[in-house]
Order: C-alpha cells, then sequence, then structure tokens
C-alpha cells in the first residue's frame, strides 16, 4: 500500500459535540477539510434515538456522507450489559442487540461494526453467519486494559484462526500499547506549584527507559526538584501498572509488538488513539515508530483512525490541531519505514 488509508473517529470531537459547540454536519465539515478518507461514528453518542434511528435521521446521515465526500467506515457499539438494573444481559440479549445494531450499521452504510469484550468469543463466533449474510465485518476492540496475549483476546485469536473469515476480526486501539504518561499530564497544574521542565524531563525518560522508579525519584532531587515534584510523579507518572482494570495502563518499553503482528491479519481497522501530538510529530507514550514500521511489513491495508482522547488533561488544546498533527506523523512514519 502506497500510503496509509486514514479515518477520524467523531468520537475526537466529542467534548465540542457534547458542549454544544459542534453539530454533527459541523464535524463532518472538519473531517473533511483535514483530509480523511473515511469516518467513524459511535452510536450512542452521536445516532439521535440510539438504537433505533428514524429513516429520516439515516437518509440524512447519508446525504451529509454524500455531500462531504467521506466514507462511512466504522459504526461502534458497544454491549449495555448493565442496562437492567440487578442482573446483566443474558447471552440471548446480547446475541439478539448485536444483530439489530448490525442491521442499523448496514442501513447507514458503514462497513465495519466495532463492538466490545462484554460480547464475549462464544457469542461473537456464534454471530458469524449472520455477519456474513450483511456482508459486514464485526471486529472486537481491544483497548486497555487488555493486550493480545492477555488469556481473553488469545480465545478471540483461536477463534478467528478456526474460523478464518473475513467477516471476524480486531479493532486495536493504542491505549493497549502505551509506554508511559503522556507530554500533558501536567499540563493543568499551575507552574509554580512544579518543575514542569525537571517532570518532563523524567516523563520522557520513564517512557523510553528501564531506570527504576526509585532512581528516577532520587534523579528529580538531584536535578533540583523537591518532594512535591517526586509526589507528583508517584502519582502521574507511575501510579497506573499492568494489570488494572481502570484507567491508562503503562507498559513502559515493553508492549506487546508480537501479538500486535499476530493480529494484524485479522484488522480491517485501528484505532489510533493518541494523548497528545507535539510540535516535532511525536507521541513520547506510544511508540508510533516502531508499531508503523510492523504495519508496513506485514502489508497492513485497512484503515487507522486517529483518535484523539486528551480533553481532560488538555481542555484548551484544539482537536482539530492534534487530530492533523497525528495524522501527518502517520504519513511521515509510513514513508520512513
Amino acid at each position: 500500500m502506497e500510503r496509509l488509508k486514514h479515518s477520524i473517529t467523531l468520537f475526537g470531537f466529542g467534548m465540542s459535540y457534547l458542549a454544544g459547540k459542534m453539530t454533527l454536519e459541523d464535524i463532518l465539515r472538519k473531517v473533511r477539510d483535514i483530509g480523511a478518507d473515511g469516518i467513524e461514528i459511535v452510536a450512542p453518542q452521536m445516532v439521535p434515538g440510539h438504537p433505533n434511528p428514524s429513516d429520516d435521521w439515516i437518509a440524512r446521515f447519508k446525504d451529509l456522507c454524500r455531500k462531504y465526500s467521506l466514507n462511512p467506515v466504522c459504526y461502534s457499539i458497544y454491549v449495555d450489559s448493565g442496562k437492567h438494573k440487578g442482573r446483566f444481559l443474558t447471552e440471548e440479549e446480547r446475541f439478539a442487540e448485536t444483530i439489530h445494531e448490525m442491521e442499523t450499521a448496514k442501513r447507514m452504510g458503514f462497513q465495519i461494526v466495532r463492538s466490545q469484550d462484554a460480547l464475549l468469543p462464544a457469542t461473537m463466533e456464534k454471530l458469524l453467519p449472520y455477519v456474513e449474510e450483511l456482508e459486514l465485518h464485526l471486529a472486537i476492540e481491544l483497548h486497555s486494559p487488555w493486550y493480545p496475549a492477555c488469556p481473553l483476546f488469545m480465545e478471540y485469536y483461536n477463534m478467528f484462526e478456526r474460523h478464518n473469515s473475513d467477516a471476524l476480526g480486531v479493532v486495536m486501539d493504542f491505549s493497549a500499547f502505551t509506554s508511559g504518561a503522556q507530554e500533558t499530564v501536567f499540563h493543568l497544574i499551575p507552574d509554580e506549584l512544579c518543575h514542569k521542565d525537571i517532570l518532563n524531563r523524567i516523563n520522557r525518560l520513564y517512557c523510553s527507559t528501564e531506570i527504576p522508579e526509585e532512581e528516577l525519584e532520587q534523579m528529580i532531587l538531584d536535578m533540583g526538584g523537591d518532594e512535591l515534584d517526586v509526589d507528583l510523579a508517584r502519582k502521574k507518572l507511575w501510579s497506573a501498572k499492568p494489570g488494572m482494570k481502570m484507567g491508562g495502563v503503562y507498559y513502559r518499553t515493553k508492549p506487546d509488538y508480537d501479538g500486535f503482528r499476530r493480529l494484524l491479519k485479522y484488522s480491517k481497522y485501528m484505532h489510533g488513539k493518541f494523548y497528545y501530538c507535539n510540535e516535532d510529530l511525536e507521541c513520547i507514550d506510544i511508540d508510533y515508530p516502531g508499531f508503523v514500521r510492523i504495519m508496513k511489513e506485514e502489508g497492513y491495508s485497512g484503515y487507522i483512525a486517529s483518535e484523539y482522547e486528551d480533553g481532560i488533561h488538555a481542555p484548551d488544546i484544539l482537536e482539530e490541531d492534534q487530530i492533523r498533527r497525528h495524522i501527518k506523523m502517520l504519513d511521515k512514519l509510513w514513508a520512513e519505514s
């Protein structure tokens, strides 16, 4: 493939959308201006009446896609296991709801339906005939804290291997491959409360080396930092560990490259999750150069969606600027790999 196929997940504009600063059409116009090939929509976020949008709304959505020459690529859904008080959804309910979501995605013109791990491997396997009949691709999202070699995703992988069907696959989210905290982690802390230059230098070392945390803490003091800086490093830089169920999980210099390579043949779409792309076109917390190199070596021909997700740490940074940088970074890395 001469160039990457770019998608933009509209979720990246979620803060502006939810605040009423942008309409769906505003976002689609912006996506076209940025230069994406396709789009992803998170159905519960931006589909009015979900899970039962009206025919009029679907017609309007398809008109907007034609108006801005955008390819509806990925329709993202959840299995809302906790929707009933006092019990989880049964397998029959998860099965039926996923079929309904896939039928809606087909009506809207999408090619890929992304679900999450509440759609267990056994249920996903039973859905295969329905996915093939609808001529869709049903993909499970690999998201932090899961990683390719964990037992659950080995079960998905073995199921993919048994069927080797073009209809089933995985959407790998780069949250599963983070190597540290994003560059904006101290963005909202007042400058006078800490030595940000020191903490940012330590963060880069944490992301790129295996220097023990105790030694990094001593380095903070040796560089002229104080105990507050050490405390901030403990809370912001190395508080999240592999195995945590909630929040970001950092793998430092050892994300699962082999598992990423293994799953690529079952991937038509991936979430290029990122939290900050700096002016040098770097995301210091994710080894994009290494992963793009693997994608090119394996002949990856699917989409990668630029998914910006740092409205909490840096609400004053423009989503649009970050997504533009991320796409430029990916194109640069692809050309250089």
